[in-house]
């Protein structure tokens, strides 16, 4: 993992020549946890959670229509959702369960732009991405079972897309991003010795300010 980070790093460093942009995006993520149980009836976290996203990136290879760029940074994913608790001797009663994923996100993308006068760009891209599971919180101990059988994949991959839109100032930009994070792998993949399945998936948005500056 830690040769993967350093790889990034270099590359994003030795890209960095004269008329590079150095990026910074920060903002909400909204997402929900899927949980497909075998032999249950209902869905464990049906609400999503707002969370937080942090990157810093590079833009290189700029031309007037595309060019590519890297960044790494922190996603926040999550869900929460209720618990019955059938053995209250007071009574049936529910409680909110929430979980929080805390990972380090890479990702390297194609920028497809269409300026307007030099001073307005809309812009579409795509990627791939790496996401690496860091920590977690949970209200109740839903997880912790995945972690002891070494069921919880802590190394997510997949895609992230999205659209948005700059607004140019000599060397200074200014924009809003928005993204989805497509994964190709799940959080939890688990079949027991019984044939019981346990599949955890979440999907990801996120809607980001966007401030650059072109060295």
């Amino acid at each position: 993992m830690n040769k993967i980070i350093l790889s990034i790093c270099l590359a994003m460093i030795m890209t960095g020549s004269f008329g590079q942009t150095l990026n910074l995006r920060f903002g909400p993520s909204f997402s929900n946890l899927n949980w497909n149980k075998s032999g249950a009836d209902d869905y464990i976290f049906d609400e999503g959670i707002i969370g937080f996203n942090f990157l810093l990136g590079l833009d290189y290879l700029d031309f007037r229509y595309f060019n590519l760029t890297s960044n790494i940074g922190i996603l926040q994913k999550g869900g929460t959702g209720s618990l019955t608790d059938l053995q209250n001797p007071e009574g049936i009663t529910e409680s909110s369960a929430t979980t929080i994923l805390n990972y380090v996100t890479f990702n390297t993308m194609f920028v497809a732009k269409l300026p307007v006068k030099d001073l307005v760009v809309p812009f579409i891209h795509i990627g791939p991405r790496l996401d690496y599971l860091v920590s977690y919180s949970q209200t109740f101990n839903l997880f912790s079972q995945f972690t002891e059988t070494d069921q919880l994949n802590k190394t997510m991959y997949g895609l992230v897309a999205g659209a948005g839109v700059d607004f140019k100032i000599k060397r200074f930009k200014i924009g809003i991003v928005v993204d989805y994070y497509k994964n190709f792998n799940k959080i939890v993949d688990y079949t027991s010795d019984s044939g019981k399945t346990d599949q955890i998936d979440d999907h990801t948005f996120t809607l980001n300010f966007q401030a650059g500056y072109k060295f």
